[in-house]
């Protein structure tokens, strides 16, 4: 019989340096077209300047085509979705995805829910910097 390795105690959580949390940015380009973007997310990006959070539970649908209501952070905590922008990409999200919806107006986006879903939504304030505080900047 194989034996598991004990994790190693400690005070506090020890970050993986091997795997950086990634973001995906759902994003507008002046000419109204929406596009993906991943992100990894830097090991010393700070806190969010929080304005406010809510949940939400969604059952299956096609969303046609909408705009994000503001610039959020969605985190899909369960179920399945699929997200498709103007320029033809498309993702498919699980639970524990991180999104940052900036698309407020152009195109926008198509939201198929594959399942029941339950979402995270986290709003910042309007001059937050997405990219700045994933690489760390400033």
């Amino acid at each position: 019989m194989a034996s598991e390795a004990t994790p190693h105690t400690t005070t506090a959580p020890v970050l993986n340096a091997g795997t950086q949390p990634r973001l995906l940015r759902v994003h507008v380009t002046p000419d109204g077209e929406s596009h993906l973007q991943d992100l990894p997310v830097s090991p010393d990006a700070g806190m969010l300047p929080l304005t406010g959070m809510t949940a939400r539970s969604y059952n299956p649908s096609n969303v046609s085509w909408h705009v994000a209501p503001q610039r959020q952070f969605a985190i899909n905590l369960t179920g399945a979705l699929e997200v498709e922008v103007s320029d033809g990409a498309r993702r498919r999200l699980g639970p524990g995805d991180l999104v940052f919806l900036e698309d407020t107006h152009g195109k926008g986006h198509v939201t198929r829910l594959l399942e029941p879903v339950t979402c995270l939504f986290i709003r910042v304030d309007g001059d937050f910097d997405v990219e700045a505080w994933a690489k760390a900047v400033g």
